[in-house]
C-alpha cells in the first residue's frame, strides 16, 4: 500500500504474519554485526535526503487528506521548498500554499498544511475543494 520511503518517513512499523516465510529465514539465520555494517556501508545515500523536510505532523496531514479522498500518497510526487508544499496528484497539482489565491486547470491551490493544523477551521473550506477531485 505504502512505497518503502513513505513508511520510514512517516516512522510506521514494518508488520508481518507470523507465518510469513521471511519471518522465520531471519530467525534461523540472524545477521552479524559485520554483516550489517557491510550492508549499511555499500547502501548509497540519495541525495536528496538533504533537501529540506516536512515537518512530521505535516506530513501525515497531507497523507491523511490525500487518503481522505481515496488516493495513496506517493513519496516522490510530494515538493517542498521549505515554504510551499505541492503534490502531483494525477488529476491536478495541489499547491499548499494559499486558498484565496486563483484554481486554474492543473491547479489546486489550499491552504498551507501549518496553518491547517495552526487553525483547524480552514480545514472545511479545503476539504470542500478537495472533494470535487
Amino acid at each position: 500500500m505504502f512505497t518503502e520511503r513513505l513508511i520510514n518517513e512517516l516512522g510506521l512499523l514494518k508488520l508481518q504474519a507470523k507465518n510469513s516465510s521471511k519471518q522465520t529465514a531471519t530467525l534461523t539465520a540472524p545477521k552479524s554485526d559485520s554483516t550489517k555494517a557491510d550492508t549499511e556501508q555499500r547502501t548509497p545515500t540519495k541525495p536528496d535526503m538533504d533537501v529540506v523536510k516536512l515537518d512530521k505532523n505535516e506530513f501525515r496531514l497531507l497523507v491523511k487528506m490525500l487518503q481522505a479522498i481515496k488516493h495513496d500518497c506517493v513519496y516522490d510526487q510530494i515538493h517542498f521548498d521549505g515554504q510551499v508544499v505541492s503534490y502531483e496528484h494525477p488529476k491536478k497539482t495541489l499547491v499548499f500554499n494559499d486558498i484565496n489565491l486563483a484554481d486554474s486547470d492543473q491547479i489546486m491551490n489550499l491552504s498551507s498544511l501549518k496553518d491547517l493544523i495552526n487553525e483547524p477551521a480552514l480545514k472545511r473550506p479545503v476539504w470542500e475543494k478537495l472533494k470535487q477531485i
